[in-house]
């Protein structure tokens, strides 16, 4: 009888500290479930010579399957835990300082640097009396972080997801000694505060009580061909990426509310107002993040309806202040993790 292993018994491990580099590992791990059920895998690619011309047929040859590339990506999909927000907002962004234990994110600026922090993973599963597989991941980085906030009293209010990818450097067994499960404090959407162009959607007149849900996330569209270049190293006579490379960053913010009777999304949309945007999710003083979007206007205002009752979906157009990155986002915020890109 086959014995294989259970999902939920995945060990699923993050980087806490930064990489040193792309090869070296991290010094400290966290240890988080997910939502999703994908099971990290390191995929070695390959290629065959069954268009090539000489071979004397169409087949495949004795020998004609060659290695291209270990490759490695994936989705962790969580509720909004502050430390789970902070860590993949924090590696997305890769330009933090931390003082105090508050911890300050902002965008990679250009004239320093094209490449983000990087972090390692590491996947361990037993089953059937013995070990699976025992695998740690180096160079990942974010690609995609996506909060979404939603009215409901449950820990779904707040999603937090990510996308990332890796170089395809590798070390089996990972040598990895799992620590306990991080104990997290997750936040609801009932905790936010949010005020974006003058208008105070939770306590403010106009917009009181008036939010509804809504999206924040920062895609980095990292350039993965160029991280194979002459030079960037093989594992097995597979090539592995050497860097990543940031490409044409895109921040998204949109958000649906009540339609009142004074359409003030209208009006600021007419008028391309421009001014701030600042979210805040928070568990206690110690466990809290916050969103500030340093300009923005609206993009398009549409009426749309929830649950039968009209509103408007709106989305924001973030912009920056002085020609930075830094100038269009700062993510701030405290949680239970002491050396998050450090």
């Amino acid at each position: 009888m086959p014995n294989p292993g259970r999902v939920q018994a995945l060990i699923f491990l993050l980087g806490s500290a930064k990489q040193a580099d792309i090869s070296t590992a991290s010094s400290t791990f966290i240890r988080v479930p997910k939502l999703n059920m994908d099971v990290p895998f390191l995929n070695y690619g390959t290629e065959t010579d069954k268009d090539w011309v000489g071979k004397g047929s169409e087949f495949i040859s004795a020998a004609g399957v060659y290695p291209t590339a270990y490759t490695f990506g994936g989705a962790i999909n969580r509720y909004g835990s502050a430390e789970f927000m902070l860590w993949s907002w924090i590696y997305a962004l890769s330009k933090v300082t931390l003082a105090s234990g508050l911890y300050t994110a902002v965008p990679l600026d250009n004239s320093v640097g094209l490449e983000p922090l990087y972090f390692s993973m590491a996947g361990q599963l037993t089953g059937g009396g013995g070990t699976i597989f025992d695998e740690l991941y180096r160079g990942c980085a974010v690609e995609e972080v996506t909060t979404n906030f939603k009215y409901g009293p449950t820990l779904a209010s707040i999603e937090n997801n990510c996308t990332y990818i890796g170089s395809g450097l590798h070390t089996i067994p990972s040598a990895v000694t799992a620590p306990a499960t991080l104990v997290e404090k997750y936040m609801h959407s009932s905790s936010m505060t949010i005020t974006v162009n003058g208008v105070d959607y939770i306590a403010g007149t106009p917009g009181a009580a008036t939010m509804l849900m809504g999206t924040i996330s920062w895609k980095n569209n990292i350039i993965v061909p160029l991280s194979y270049y002459p030079g960037s190293g093989t594992v097995d006579n597979a090539a592995v990426g050497g860097r990543f490379l940031i490409g044409n960053r895109v921040p998204t913010f949109n958000f649906t509310a009540f339609l009142e009777s004074d359409s003030n999304q209208f009006a600021a949309l007419v008028a391309q107002t421009t001014g701030t945007a600042v979210v805040t999710f928070t568990f206690d003083a110690t466990h809290f993040i916050t969103f500030t979007f340093h300009s923005v206007s609206f993009e398009s205002v549409v009426r749309t309806h929830e649950e039968g009752i009209v509103s408007v979906a709106v989305n924001v157009a973030p912009k920056t202040t002085d020609g930075t990155a830094a100038g269009v986002l700062t993510v701030t915020g405290k949680c239970g993790i002491a050396d998050i890109g450090q």
